[in-house]
């Protein structure tokens, strides 16, 4: 929690360049990952039970990890969004 709340609420500059980070990271492991999921659907749908047991499987398991790895990357934007809007309107009143 100390790196968290240092990150979220330390030097702007550093929150800011965390927030690219996160951005990036974001980006990254979401692209395409839609069409990931709806591709790997459709060979389980498809061919059944060989598809699944021929990596069917452990790929939705894959995508699902990346798909958290895109969540952790987003709350961590989020919250650098909210630590430098947290000190703009602080400077403002």
């Amino acid at each position: 929690m100390k790196l968290l709340n240092r990150l979220f609420h330390g030097p702007a500059w550093l929150t800011f360049f965390f927030m690219g980070l996160a951005a990036g990271g974001f980006t990254l492991c979401s692209i395409n990952l839609l069409s990931l999921f709806q591709a790997n659907f459709n060979l389980i749908a498809t061919y059944g039970a060989m598809a699944a047991f021929d990596g069917g499987i452990l790929q939705l398991v894959e995508l699902t990890a990346w798909g958290y790895l895109a969540l952790a990357f987003y709350v961590v934007f989020k919250g650098c969004l909210d630590g430098l809007l947290h000190r703009i309107h602080k400077a403002r009143e």
